[in-house]
């Protein structure tokens, strides 16, 4: 029995297709591309991210200075009672650490209390740290309010400028200074981050 075959068929030729070679080679060069891909993507992922940590850092960095300058801005010649009972100077400064009486201290919640505030500032296990007491004349009970305002830190150092122009790395030397303040006070902060920073607020 003859199959009858039409004018169409006859001539026709096998449709060519993609040999394994051809599918292996389109395979290898689209792997090529995608990892490249993927490694622009993830570089760029990773730039934004350190930028927005970076910025992050900053922030904190420009916030623990605003508080310290604002601190030391407002310092008042008024010397307190430690809890021992003792006086203490109206500014008590050394190389990593300064304790003095602020005005100024904001009261929102109209509380019983005045508005000067007892507060330190000290360097420690690289961190920039602040304590301020709910009152001025302290008595062994009264409890402080410690904060890390910024982390990261390599060094931080205080030096205080007296009326003869010479700087000095405490703050008082005598009698005669316990109420008084200095000049001006150079901050020195060393970060991880961001290095070398130096801050000099002008009191008188």
């Amino acid at each position: 029995m003859k199959v009858p075959v039409s004018a169409a068929m006859v001539g026709r030729r096998p449709t060519a297709g993609y040999t394994l070679i051809e599918v292996i080679v389109a395979v290898t060069v689209f792997a090529f591309l995608a990892a490249g891909a993927y490694i622009a993507l993830d570089g760029l992922s990773r730039a934004a991210m350190d930028h927005r940590e970076r910025s992050v850092e900053f922030g904190h960095l420009q916030t623990a200075l605003a508080r310290l300058d604002g601190d030391l801005r407002q310092l008042v010649t008024r010397s307190v009672r430690g809890p021992d009972g003792r006086h203490e100077p109206a500014l008590s400064g050394e190389r990593i650490r300064l304790a003095g009486t602020r005005a100024g201290w904001a009261n929102p919640a109209s509380q019983r209390r005045g508005t000067l505030q007892r507060f330190s500032w000290q360097f420690s296990q690289n961190e920039l740290q602040r304590s301020s007491w709910p009152v001025t004349d302290r008595v062994p009970a009264t409890e402080a309010w410690n904060e890390t305002l910024l982390e990261g830190v390599a060094q931080v150092e205080f030096r205080y400028r007296d009326r003869q122009g010479r700087w000095r790395d405490e703050w008082p030397s005598g009698e005669d200074e316990m109420a008084r303040l200095p000049v001006a006070i150079e901050v020195t902060l060393e970060s991880d981050r961001f290095g070398r920073l130096r801050r000099l607020v002008v009191l008188q």
